[in-house]
């Protein structure tokens, strides 16, 4: 009986050929059932190593394709903290990078006034420094405990992150959200491993990235010059015209005022240093704190007149203290071509800039020079 089953479906006209099919069917569908099965496994795997296992999941899976093989590069090297992209296998292929590194300040091209007031004391910052202004979301967190192993103290980290996609030139809010998502993550991780202190960083402390805007011009006085007033320089300020600019550092604040009438400028300018940079102005100054008698007696002063041949003059005077930053030099600048000018006012002016130093005392005049 086996024998005429077997026959009549040998002889049946589209049987065999159906059962040949369906079981090629079969064979490749649990092949491909396999394949994806062990594609997940390893794309889990990639997101589990992703940027030290700090990433949630769920939401990092959301921007990649979910048919194919996805790849992690890592970073950053010695400047940063952490760093990893994945990514498909194929160019066109969604995908991520997220990066938390220190905020370091690039190195000091000087400390003197002119440079920290323009246009940076910096050196310029090389383009990889620069790479979280391109990025699509950020958040800046303090680590008021330090973060070790770097030349200078750094007590804040930054955490940002950009997602591409070939088929769209800009995320969108849902990419941008679960990128906010990463980075909040990726930043509490990096906040309690290293255990900076502070409070947890949320999700809502991520913030998208803005592109810079140019600086607006403004008649307002800046904040480092509101301890001058024009009554100072009478009659030197009357009717001239004037222009302010001030800036903040960690370690220095400085101000310049001019005032511009027909064949004559006044400036005034003051500066304090406090901290780490001591040494620096101590060595970029070392000519004019040396004429003040900066640890010499004043009958072994040298002559600090100025050359009555110049047209313009500076008379310029030091004063240390201790402020809320610690030991803080003090330098208040005047300069034009009225010697007599110079001298009447130099003192007071001094004298507003120390007193609007509210958080100073135990002040000392270390006294004047022309230069």
């Amino acid at each position: 009986m086996g024998d005429s089953v077997w026959a009549r479906f040998r002889r049946h006209r589209w049987l065999p050929q159906a059962s040949v099919t369906l079981l090629l069917a079969a064979s490749v569908g649990g092949f491909v059932l396999v394949r994806g099965e062990q594609r997940d496994r390893y794309n889990q795997d990639v997101l589990a190593r992703a940027c030290e296992g700090a990433l949630p999941r769920a939401d990092a899976a959301e921007l990649l394709a979910d048919d194919s093989s996805w790849t992690l590069r890592t970073g950053p090297g010695p400047r940063g903290l952490v760093s990893c992209t994945v990514g498909g296998s194929g160019e066109d292929e969604p995908g991520f990078t997220v990066t938390a590194e220190p905020i370091l300040d690039p190195p000091l091209r000087s400390v003197r006034v002119e440079h920290v007031l323009y246009p940076s004391p910096y050196e310029e910052a090389p383009d990889w420094a620069e790479e979280h202004r391109r990025a699509d979301e950020l958040v800046t967190v303090p680590c008021v405990n330090g973060l070790p192993g770097y030349p200078r103290p750094v007590t804040s980290f930054r955490v940002y992150a950009s997602a591409y996609d070939p088929a769209d030139v800009v995320a969108d809010d849902a990419a941008r959200e679960r990128l906010g998502v990463l980075v909040a993550a990726l930043a509490e991780d990096v906040r309690a491993t290293r255990r900076c202190g502070g409070v947890p960083v949320r999700e809502t402390d991520v913030r998208p990235v803005s592109p810079s805007r140019p600086k607006e011009d403004t008649d307002a006085s800046p904040a480092e010059c509101a301890w001058f007033r024009p009554a100072l320089l009478e009659p030197a300020a009357k009717g001239a015209e004037q222009s302010a600019d001030g800036v903040t550092h960690a370690w220095a604040r400085a101000c310049s005022v001019s005032f511009r009438k027909p064949g004559s400028v006044v400036t005034v300018s003051s500066a304090s240093w406090w901290g780490e940079v001591l040494p620096e102005v101590r060595t970029e100054y070392g000519s004019e704190l040396a004429q003040v008698g900066h640890g010499s007696s004043p009958d072994t002063r040298p002559d600090t007149r100025p050359d009555t041949r110049r047209k313009v003059h500076s008379l310029v005077v030091w004063a240390e203290s201790r402020c809320a930053g610690g030991r803080t030099l003090h330098r208040v600048d005047l300069t034009g071509a009225d010697r007599e000018l110079l001298l009447a006012r130099t003192d007071s002016l001094l004298t507003h800039y120390l007193d609007a130093s509210a958080d100073c005392d135990d002040t000392k005049v270390l006294g004047k020079v022309w230069r």
